[in-house]
């Protein structure tokens, strides 16, 4: 027996220090004290690097100290490159960080972040940067010049502002971008139709916020992208119309002047179409082939016209001889003064199982059973109400929906007032919950939570899902 441990405690014994010198003042491969193998370091370094490009840039650059094995890797990484607050507080001294990261690296590039640094004085500096070989084949291009200490967004007026313009040496990533969101900037004019137009093989997510952009411009881009998943069309301007035809898109956030019209004329993929500034509009929207449209909203009173190709509907008192039976999920920010309202939204999309409804309306309707509605019937399973009160129209309006919702499993009420135990039963008793259509229905009455916000602080980017709505009072 101890011919056999010996050499295998022999062995250990001269193994350890290496172990412990590759471990030292590092937690990630175990604890060196304890005898723990790092592990991780034994791993080839194209995963190393894989693993250090997915880090915030300020922790993937303090791996350098770990250990004489990890000294190397940063700076042959895939580069991540984010000029955030967390690089460091002063924009001067982010501005020296940059350039010298961008001097040094070697390694290939996959992200770069700028969206907390301001023009002046260094426009030249980011031509340069862009320019630089360290950035070749750049997958991931994040960029937006900073005003008065903000970003550029949904209800912040970009004019009037001086120039600023996107470098033109930003367009070069185009053949390798995956990702773009552009903010704060003037678009560079596009050549003209003689010349070849940006090309954008590999972009599937594009975001232009607050964005001066010809239209002529803005329609080159598009038709540049190939395979775009998600365009996101936010407080940007110059441009008049936009006609979008794709034929691999999914989701669109639109949110620009309400003089603009919004036409969809040929998008066989598209699945979520966001209208996400309801106070502004667009006023008229026309979808001409949509076939897989299945979350639309937020729809309000500043949409004049909504053309869905078979159905057009005033907003103000929507009615239909025709229908659209793929929407799914509809989001409703006021259209209209009462019920009556709502009901022409689900004859219109009689297969609408999610509704939200950002303010209630006063009841004008009975039902009538020898006049069914279909979705009421077979369809609707979910209802989001906002800006709730529990006075007599919000009452009314709501009891409408849960004496008459045969297939409701859920009825989310987002609540002003306090929710006491008392004011809960008083609703309990006034809403005849004990009578609802649906046996399986849920009530959950919580304080309001404005699901608009919740948009405004992501990007188009950020809401793929089926329901991008989702995630607030639900």
């Amino acid at each position: 027996m101890e011919e056999v441990t010996a050499p295998v405690a022999k062995k250990r014994r001269h193994d350890e220090p290496e172990c412990q010198e590759r471990s030292e003042g590092s937690d990630l491969g175990g604890d060196a004290d304890a005898g723990g193998i790092d592990l991780i370091s034994l791993l080839p370094d194209e995963i190393l690097g894989t693993i250090i490009s997915l880090l915030p840039t300020k922790d993937a650059a303090r791996t350098t100290v770990l250990s004489p094995r990890w000294r190397h890797l940063w700076r042959s990484a895939p580069l991540n490159l984010d000029a955030d607050g967390a690089l460091s507080g002063l924009e001067r001294k982010r501005i020296s960080i940059v350039s010298r990261i961008v001097e040094a690296h070697r390694g290939p590039a996959r992200r770069l972040s700028l969206r907390s640094v301001r023009l002046r004085g260094i426009y030249a500096r980011f031509d340069r940067w862009f320019r630089s070989a360290a950035l070749n084949n750049l997958e991931h291009l994040d960029f937006a010049y900073a005003r008065d200490g903000r970003y550029y967004g949904i209800g912040v007026d970009p004019d009037p502002r001086p120039p600023r313009p996107l470098p033109p040496s930003a367009l070069r990533f185009a053949p390798t971008l995956r990702t773009a969101y552009i903010g704060g900037c003037d678009f560079p004019a596009v050549a003209p139709a003689a010349a070849a137009a940006p090309c954008f093989p590999r972009l599937t997510r594009l975001t232009l916020y607050g964005v001066a952009i010809s239209e002529d411009a803005l329609h080159r881009v598009l038709a540049g992208c190939a395979v775009l998943d998600t365009l996101g069309l936010e407080a940007s301007s110059g441009f008049g119309a936009v006609r979008i035809n794709s034929p691999t898109l999914r989701s669109v956030g639109f949110a620009v002047s309400a003089e603009t019209e919004l036409v969809i004329e040929d998008a066989p993929c598209l699945e979520r179409l966001m209208l996400l500034d309801p106070h502004s509009g667009p006023k008229n929207v026309r979808v001409v082939r949509a076939p897989q449209l299945k979350v639309l909203g937020y729809l309000s009173d500043k949409i004049t016209k909504l053309d869905l190709g078979t159905v057009i509907i005033q907003l103000k008192a929507p009615s239909s001889t025709a229908s659209l039976r793929t929407v799914k999920v509809l989001v409703l920010e006021s259209a209209g003064q009462n019920l009556d309202t709502i009901i022409g939204f689900l004859k219109c999309f009689p297969c609408l199982e999610k509704l939200y409804i950002m303010k209630t309306m006063k009841n004008t309707r009975r039902y009538n059973p020898l006049e069914p509605i279909a979705c009421l019937d077979h369809h609707l399973r979910y209802i989001i109400l906002n800006n709730y009160i529990g006075m007599r129209p919000d009452v009314n309006f709501a009891k409408f929906f849960v004496l008459n919702a045969r297939m409701l499993k859920a009825m989310k009420f987002g609540v002003l007032v306090g929710c006491t135990e008392k004011w809960m039963a008083n609703q309990h008793r006034r809403l005849q919950l004990d009578h609802k259509a649906s046996p399986d229905a849920q009530f959950d009455f919580r304080r309001d939570y404005c699901w608009r916000n919740i948009l405004y602080n992501k990007r188009t980017h950020d809401l793929p899902r089926d329901d991008p709505f989702d995630g607030s009072i639900c």
